[in-house]
């Protein structure tokens, strides 16, 4: 196990100026400045936290009206704490509840558990590191002890926007940012049909070094019939199966993890409205488990569209670019894929566990290269059709591969892709240097199917309509 300590940016320690370097990303609600003034001082908090005796922020809205935190800008001053707690913190869907800081970064450090808690079926909420212009991320989710979250979000809390915060991992801690509620084994409370997870908005955050997953969204064994050697469920002792919720509305937008020891981003239970796109994930899989070293993790009874990614590993033993096993109707488009172990894997389609009949999974214009065993990998015995349209699969031993050498559930595989061994037969403008953009004279350009409606623009957000298709992520 590979596990990360130390400070090697100044943004692993807290106090960073700037996002790190890359591939560049739009933040949305940019950073400003707010001064720990309440509105009757002529600010912009409605309260500002104090930390008790221990230095700790305990937030509480039990035996609480929905009035006493709707609509209200809840400021933590900046410096450094051993955490913050919130819990059954309500707001309403019209005024949810902004959590964020004041006149400089806040950093949560712990050595007993989570640095930053949200549970007790706390909803409407806003965690927002917003409130320093000197800091892109105002919030520091930092020291985790015992295995436990960093920023962990449980015990039936919903809906829920996170952006502009900082993780920064530890040895000792676990998850970066886990939101998810497991049904509890006496009674099967926030079991399916009784809860459901909405509106979990997860943007413009910075994770890294963390042990486990960065970003662990919704249950893992969603569904509720067995078949193709999986048994959904949440097993508690003496043979209780609980049904796990389902999470609806998952966006997971333009963020960066970097440094991850299992799955960069793991999504799992995403029945209806899930998005992941324009995130840059880096350097996960540190742990070298193969179950869970996916660049982009899609868990069964997850359906959506998982567009526009970097995802680059450095460490490729047992790792894969994006691991599907999710439900038809899924779209899988623009992502580059660079040095996985398996670019793209292809485990099953979990229909058949929720008893659905759903479209085929599209997998368009991604760009996978480099990968150091296979491409693609293709357990057609447990999928349905998988659309393979306009994509380039280039610089790999192995182009693609099926479990059993059975690859007859992808269509088109053969035809309107560019797949080689050579990485050089691709035409990319300087894949040394990573830039995976096509030159004029490159095979791929102007070569690809239309695939107006489905897939508009590219990687970079240029519109494809009104010319040929070029193939891979990047339009010429």
């Amino acid at each position: 196990m590979i596990l990360l300590s130390g400070c090697f940016t100044a943004m692993a320690c807290g106090g960073g100026d700037s996002p790190p370097s890359g591939e560049e990303r739009a933040d949305a609600a940019a950073p400003q400045g707010l001064a720990c003034q309440t509105q009757a001082q002529g600010g912009g908090c409605s309260e500002i936290l104090v930390p008790n005796s221990s230095n700790y922020f305990w937030v509480s809205g039990e035996n609480q009206p929905t009035s006493r935190y709707a609509g209200k800008t809840l400021c933590i001053p900046a410096g450094t704490y051993t955490g913050i707690g919130l819990y059954k913190v309500v707001a309403s869907a019209s005024q949810p509840a902004v959590i964020t800081n004041c006149g400089g970064q806040a950093i949560f450090h712990s050595t007993s558990g989570s640095p930053f808690y949200v549970g007790g079926g706390s909803r409407h909420l806003r965690i927002s590191g917003t409130g320093s212009a000197a800091h892109t991320y105002g919030l520091v989710a930092g020291t985790s002890g015992k295995n436990q979250a960093h920023l962990d979000l449980r015990e039936g809390t919903s809906d829920v926007e996170i952006d502009h915060v900082e993780v920064s991992g530890n040895g000792n801690g676990g998850v970066g940012i886990a939101f998810r509620t497991y049904p509890a084994c006496s009674g099967g409370t926030w079991r399916r049909g009784t809860w459901a997870q909405y509106n979990t908005k997860i943007h413009d955050t910075y994770v890294h070094g963390t042990k486990y997953e960065g970003m662990y969204i919704g249950p893992s064994h969603h569904g509720w019939v067995s078949a193709n050697d999986y048994t959904p469920g949440f097993d508690c002792s003496g043979g209780v199966r609980w049904t796990e919720a389902d999470v609806v509305g998952v966006e997971v937008t333009d963020n960066r993890l970097e440094n991850i020891g299992n799955d960069g981003i793991q999504v799992g239970g995403a029945l209806q409205g899930m998005t992941i796109r324009r995130n840059v994930i880096k350097d996960y899989g540190l742990n070298q488990d193969e179950s869970h070293s996916g660049g982009i993790t899609v868990n069964p009874g997850s359906k959506g569209l998982i567009d526009s990614n970097w995802i680059e590993a450095t460490q490729a033993y047992r790792t894969q670019g994006i691991a599907f096993q999710g439900l038809g109707g899924s779209v899988v488009s623009n992502n580059v894929i660079l040095g996985a172990r398996w670019g793209t894997m292809f485990l099953r389609n979990s229909d058949v566990n929720l008893e659905l009949s759903l479209p085929d999974v599209a997998y368009y214009h991604n760009t996978v290269v480099n990968s150091t065993y296979q491409g693609l990998f293709f357990f057609c015995n447990n999928l349905d059709t998988v659309l393979f349209k306009n994509n380039i699969v280039a610089g790999t031993p192995t182009l693609y591969a099926g479990n059993g050498g059975n690859t007859a559930c992808v269509q088109s595989l053969s035809s309107g892709n560019l797949l080689n061994t050579q990485l050089s037969a691709a035409g990319f403008v300087n894949a040394a240097a990573k830039d995976f953009h096509l030159l004029p004279a490159s095979a791929a350009v102007n070569t690809g199917m239309s695939l107006e409606g489905v897939v508009n623009a590219d990687h970079d957000g240029v519109s494809r309509l009104g010319s040929p298709y070029d193939l891979g992520a990047f339009a010429q």
